[in-house]
């Protein structure tokens, strides 16, 4: 028979009178109020000895493994709180968690039959495995997070915030005009390491085709940012769309469409950020799905995980976009009105349109609270052909741009009327002869 899980108060009174770790301490003669340190794991100054009464609960009760489990330092003070509060005589006297400067919590073991208004309720973790903690971000109906897991996770990324990047950075990488070189076989996920990406050659691009469709026709450069690190950058070149898988899928129930991989977490410089990042993928499940509909690009989130969408990396209050659904297809992009918007522009009677499109996955978005770049995972998404149609419309036409920046294809099919007149009939046949 295995050793029998130890009652967390005659365990942590040994603990205490031995003095066997940094900061927890007794605070009376009468050994009934005593003081845990409560420091958040990403902090800049945290150490191992900040968690080691956790890890050792962890270990003790049976629910940590050195030798089996990742460690989770979240998720062992989780489950020592959960053990605390489940104690009918323990009760939280002050809470200092929130202290920048001494981040602790006084605990009071009361007299037998005592109880006092302990200030949290009990966790929703009882066991101490990875899983566990995953399971705590992931809604079990549907992948959402409780208010609770919103709060827990705002913290964690707050806290995360210390090793962002630059706030004053240059924005995501863009490369103005240029396609892709991809592997057709892998939807041309190109899985590489920070700094690791090499110059790729421009592919072929479908705007020829799509000017007098009705059907948005376009390949896709997805990047893959884990907060705010391009990680992968890929074009698609399949027109009917991809799908956003973890590492190592399974086989896809959707073989018309390119599988983009996000890539596997452990590259990342800071391990805990890994871990969440990690936990996040698990919830991913079958992915998120973009396909084409006709002149609509859709999107259906098929896992676990909660997926949101908006069309800036820097957006406005009010601005597009929001969670993608699970029961249907939540459109993104409408060809007719971008062409009308670009027309618009044109004419100088509107804004420039937007053609990106930017998710979210496990975190709100668009959020005017948080960066971009403090999310754990975003997707930039720029529809190719769309995305050289407004670098036209800026140009002027087609005959402001230097022959090997634009197939001249292109140039010949806009005819003289440029491309302002081939908008417009292309706008007119759209209205004439729908979809569908």
């Amino acid at each position: 028979m295995g050793t029998p899980k130890p009652l967390i108060v005659p365990w942590l009174r040994r603990k205490l009178d031995e003095g066997c770790y940094p900061g927890v301490r007794w605070l009376d003669q009468g050994r009934t109020q005593f003081r845990v340190p409560w420091k958040h794991g990403l902090r800049q100054d945290a150490s191992t000895e900040d968690f080691q009464l956790f890890r050792d609960w962890a270990i003790d009760s049976g629910s940590y493994r050195p030798d089996h489990d990742a460690p989770a330092p979240s998720v062992w003070k989780r489950n020592f709180r959960s053990a605390l509060n489940r104690k009918p005589g323990i009760q939280v006297l002050r809470d200092h968690s929130s202290d920048s400067a001494d981040p602790h919590k006084i605990y009071e073991i009361l007299p037998k039959g005592g109880r006092g208004g302990a200030d949290e309720a009990p966790s929703a973790a009882v066991g101490g495995t990875e899983a566990d903690a995953s399971s705590q971000l992931l809604d079990k109906s549907g992948g959402g997070f409780s208010s609770s897991q919103d709060e827990e996770l705002d913290d964690i990324l707050n806290a995360l915030a210390l090793s962002s990047p630059d706030e004053d950075a240059p924005g995501p990488a863009r490369a103005p005009g240029a396609s892709y070189a991809s592997d057709a076989a892998t939807g041309g996920a190109l899985s590489l390491g920070f700094g690791d990406f090499p110059p790729l050659e421009p592919a072929p691009s479908s705007l020829e085709q799509l000017l007098g469709s009705n059907v948005l026709m376009t390949f896709f450069e997805v990047r893959v940012y884990y907060r705010g690190h391009l990680v992968l950058q890929t074009l698609v070149s399949n027109p009917q769309g991809f799908r956003l898988v973890p590492p190592s899928p399974g086989p896809s129930p959707y073989p018309e469409l390119a599988d983009v991989v996000l890539p596997e977490p452990g590259m990342l410089p800071d391990w805990v950020q890994a871990s969440y990042t990690a936990r996040l993928l698990q919830g991913l499940g079958a992915g998120v799905r973009l396909q084409v509909e006709g002149p609509a690009l859709c999107a259906t989130r098929l896992g676990r995980l909660h997926a949101y969408w908006g069309r800036t990396e820097t957006p406005e209050p009010g601005a597009e976009g929001g969670e993608l659904s699970k029961e249907g297809c939540t459109p993104l992009y409408d060809l007719p009105r971008f062409v009308r918007e670009l027309i618009c522009f044109m004419e100088g009677q509107g804004s420039s349109p937007t053609y990106e499109l930017w998710l979210c996955l496990g975190e709100a978005w668009p959020d005017t609270g948080r960066s971009w770049k403090k999310k754990l995972i975003m997707v930039q998404v720029v529809p190719t052909a769309l995305q050289t149609l407004h670098q036209l419309s800026q140009a002027g036409g087609a005959s402001s741009l230097r022959a090997e920046e634009l197939d001249l294809r292109i140039s010949d099919s806009l005819g003289e009327a440029g491309l302002l007149g081939a908008l417009r009939d292309w706008e007119e046949r759209m209205e004439s002869q729908p979809y569908g």
